[in-house]
C-alpha cells in the first residue's frame, strides 16, 4: 500500500478530486484536523512586521525565513 499526502489550499478542489479518486475505485480518508493556530505573540509580530513594511522601515524578508514559517505551520 502507498500513502499519498496531498495539501488542498482551495475547498472546491477537494469535492474534484474526491470524484477522480471514486472514479478510479480508490480509497481514501480526508483529514481537515490539521489547522494551526497561531499565537497571540505570533500574531503581534505578523501585525508589526507589516506595519513597518508599509511605513517603509524594513524591506521584504528573505524566502528562507518565509519557508520555515511556511513548513512549520503546514507540516
Amino acid at each position: 500500500m502507498t500513502t499519498l499526502t496531498v495539501n488542498i489550499l482551495n475547498e472546491n478542489d477537494l469535492s474534484v478530486l474526491q470524484e477522480i479518486l471514486n472514479r478510479f475505485g480508490l480509497a481514501y480518508t480526508v483529514d481537515t484536523d490539521k489547522e494551526y493556530a497561531f499565537s497571540e505573540d505570533e500574531i503581534a509580530s505578523l501585525v508589526k512586521t507589516k506595519q513597518d513594511f508599509i511605513e517603509g522601515k524594513t524591506t521584504a524578508r528573505n524566502w528562507t525565513d518565509i519557508e520555515e514559517d511556511l513548513n512549520r505551520a503546514y507540516n
